[in-house]
């Protein structure tokens, strides 16, 4: 009995925060493609995530990918870094920062989960982003999902911060 409370109340602790059950399933095939790697899971961090799904929505905003009026995804024109967004969003003793994004359509009768892994394949096939995935030295992290339809399909926004807030 006390395992089942103690469960109910993680999984209220995290709905609580606001994740959709798309970034829960990202974040924990995140963290296991680390271990598999080699490296330390991250601990969720709220702060890090409202980064995160500011610059998604930001960059749905701004015509990302076809219409964005920047050369680079990660850019922004206020908060220009992800540095700033996560100190926007409080997280203001870090040591360093680093960002993913994707851009992706859902294949037909593709699954939730096929999609996220395919994210993470995607990030693990750029040498930047892989090695912004395998940092040993990060702390925390925050993964926004940002599932969009139109004309052309069902696709998906994702940004990945992480974070290094000690040495």
């Amino acid at each position: 009995m006390k395992n089942i409370i103690i469960i109910l109340l993680s999984l209220l602790t995290i709905s609580s925060y606001g994740q959709s059950e798309l970034e829960i399933k990202i974040f924990k095939y995140f963290n296991d493609y680390r271990v598999e790697n080699g490296v330390s899971p991250l601990k969720f961090d709220y702060k890090v995530f409202l980064a995160a799904q500011h610059h998604n929505n930001y960059l749905n905003d701004n015509g990302y990918p076809y219409n964005y009026n920047f050369y680079n995804g990660h850019r922004e024109k206020e908060l220009v870094y992800v540095s700033d967004r996560v100190k926007e969003y409080g997280t203001t003793t870090l040591l360093s920062s680093g960002e993913c994004i994707a851009y992706v359509f859902r294949a037909i009768k593709q699954s939730d989960e096929s999609l996220l892994m395919d994210v993470i394949k995607l990030w693990d096939k750029s040498p930047t982003h892989k090695e912004i995935m395998l940092l040993d030295n990060i702390d925390i992290g925050g993964i926004s999902v940002l599932q969009l339809v139109d004309s052309k399909g069902d696709y998906f926004l994702v940004t990945l911060n992480v974070v290094n807030l000690s040495d």
